[in-house]
């Protein structure tokens, strides 16, 4: 459910700020669990009241405005319970996560690993698929809830007071070997992916991160091309792995 207004708002939660599409956006599922649409209701009326109350300051970009005061707290806090709520009527049950946890203990080729649901949402990269959401100490996986394929993995969310993951940056491999360690990687977790059908290109990052794309430009999903990409440090470490191809 969204809030319509002229002016997008920005709902501060604890010490971040969360921006909002319009006045304030809420995943509501029509036939969804009651909670979520309560919580739905009561975050819209909660909005409202504030904004009507003018318990709202300028932010930090033209057009922009700050929930304040008591009111962004708990609109911080009902958002929350909004979002936990439409996870939880989304997400399919423990069992049937196994054939997951299993595809990302074979992806990090540890089959010790403990992989930590965190949640289930809408794909980063089709908002008609759901996917699982599972961290595994600083990583973080994306997991296709259809064909436990993983759709993303890189580093997990940062909490308060964590340090991010260090990588090593060392000067081990060129560029060109760097693409063939992507290639291969490729080969080995992405059975969709047909390069030789697919537009590469190359990115880079301080001269230590290297990313290789390989996209279909025959189609588009959500406004966006699917595409596989590996990123790698010159030190050879991964840095990121997404596939949307099958989306």
């Amino acid at each position: 459910m969204t809030i319509k207004t002229k002016t997008k708002l920005i709902l501060p939660v604890n010490a971040g700020v969360v921006v909002l599409t319009g006045l304030v956006t809420v995943v509501s599922a029509q036939s969804g669990p009651v909670s979520v649409d309560a919580l739905t209701d009561q975050l819209k009326a909660r909005a409202e009241q504030a904004v009507n109350a003018g318990q709202v300051a300028n932010g930090k970009h033209d057009g922009e405005k700050v929930f304040t005061g008591d009111a962004a707290k708990e609109l911080g806090e009902l958002h929350k319970k909004a979002s936990d709520a439409k996870s939880q009527s989304l997400a399919r049950p423990a069992s049937e996560r196994a054939a997951a946890v299993a595809k990302i203990r074979a992806f990090s080729g540890n089959q010790g690993l403990n992989p930590e649901y965190a949640s289930t949402a809408r794909s980063s990269y089709n908002s008609k698929v759901n996917a699982e959401f599972y961290r595994v100490g600083a990583d973080y996986f994306e997991v296709d809830t259809r064909t436990n394929e993983i759709v993303q993995f890189g580093p997990a969310p940062m909490e308060n007071g964590e340090t991010a993951k260090a990588y090593n940056t060392e000067a081990k491999f060129s560029p060109e070997q760097l693409e063939a360690k992507a290639r291969e990687f490729i080969a080995k977790n992405a059975s969709n992916a047909d390069l030789s059908k697919l537009e590469a290109s190359t990115g880079e990052k301080s001269g230590t991160n290297f990313f290789f794309r390989w996209t279909d430009e025959s189609r588009d999903i959500d406004g966006t091309k699917p595409f596989v990409q590996v990123g790698f440090t010159t030190g050879g470490d991964l840095l990121s792995y997404t596939n949307s191809l099958g989306l």
